[in-house]
């Protein structure tokens, strides 16, 4: 978007997702039994990686 004038943004509120790192799933002393079963398809981040989620 260099040398180019902003003047809408798109943000589409349907594709988010809420994330819980590892980190914070131990601190609050939860485990795998906490989770529910994720069915959907695998997360792509911003620079095309490809992520399974947990649940």
């Amino acid at each position: 978007m260099a040398n180019f004038e902003v003047r809408r943004v798109l943000v589409d509120p349907g594709s988010s997702v809420d994330i819980m790192y590892a980190h914070t799933f131990e601190t609050i002393q939860l485990n795998e039994r906490n989770l529910t079963l994720y069915v959907g398809s695998d997360l792509q981040g911003f620079n095309g990686a490809m992520t399974k989620p947990w649940g």
